[in-house]
């Protein structure tokens, strides 16, 4: 329990002022539905357990709101870094300098590691956060511009207009292209994107965060250039949905996909 707390106190002191979300809302629920889809009969049954009858969905955002809950002061407000990392260009993630108040990719390791060996020395309290983070930070790994650069904050700073209304590149990310692609519910995502064979399933389930993270890299990257060649302040609408919907729905169902395979690694065994 003392290792685990000078853990906590040590990885958890951040006074970062970038944007901590993710996907928004609907995109978590979707990463994380595709997930429960696709959870072993095992770790459903475990999950359902340790949730209290909760399901994963339910928690999808639960670490988007950690501020405003008695959390926020008990500690977890020093999860803010946990949910992004930095890659600037002409960088990988092993290239760039670490922040030192962790990352997404280092948490997620961290996390998933004390779920897996340090389970019996957890409380039921801890169990239940670090799953609630895991759903949600697996969905963050798999956001592109969660991969942005540190020289622009992860396209915070890259102003841009969204069909005309003036917002930045990450806060398109985030939400607005899941919004603008289709006016779907979270269940008709999962219910759409979740239809692809056992064989893309396994190819795709497997693998480290790190290796996952060089997708997201590549994809943030692709979106920079296109971005930068259309000038200063440009305006997205259409043709960028369009463009950029092949990499929303395989980032949402990669990352659903994903999310399944460490749960069942984690519980579908225990």
């Amino acid at each position: 329990m003392k290792k685990l707390s000078i853990f906590l106190v040590s990885l958890l002191t951040l006074l970062n002022v970038q944007s901590l979300f993710g996907w928004g809302p609907v995109g978590h629920d979707v990463v994380a539905a595709i997930a429960e889809q696709n959870l072993n009969k095992k770790a459903k049954k475990e999950l359902n357990k340790l949730l209290e009858g909760r399901s994963i969905v339910y928690y999808s955002s639960w670490m988007d709101g950690l501020q405003n809950s008695p959390y926020w002061t008990a500690g977890y407000n020093q999860t803010k870094t946990w949910h992004y990392a930095n890659v600037d260009k002409g960088y990988t993630y092993q290239t760039m300098t670490k922040n030192e108040k962790g990352d997404v990719v280092q948490a997620l390791t961290t996390l998933t590691d004390e779920l897996t060996n340090n389970y019996e020395n957890l409380t039921d309290s801890m169990r239940q956060d670090y799953v609630k983070m895991i759903v949600h930070m697996v969905g963050d790994l798999h956001c592109p511009m969660h991969a942005g650069k540190l020289s622009d904050l992860g396209g915070n700073r890259v102003k841009v207009k969204w069909f005309g209304r003036q917002t930045n590149l990450h806060s398109v990310w985030d939400s607005k292209i899941v919004e603008s692609a289709r006016s779907w519910s979270y269940s008709e995502w999962c219910d759409q994107l979740d239809r692809t064979s056992k064989e893309y399933k396994e190819s795709v389930m497997c693998g480290t965060y790190e290796e996952w993270f060089v997708e997201t890299v590549e994809g943030a990257a692709r979106i920079y250039d296109y971005v930068e060649a259309l000038g200063e302040n440009p305006n997205l609408s259409y043709q960028f949905v369009y463009d950029f919907s092949p990499l929303l729905e395989d980032r949402l169902l990669v990352g659903g996909y994903r999310l399944a395979y460490v749960l069942n690694t984690i519980f579908g065994g225990r």
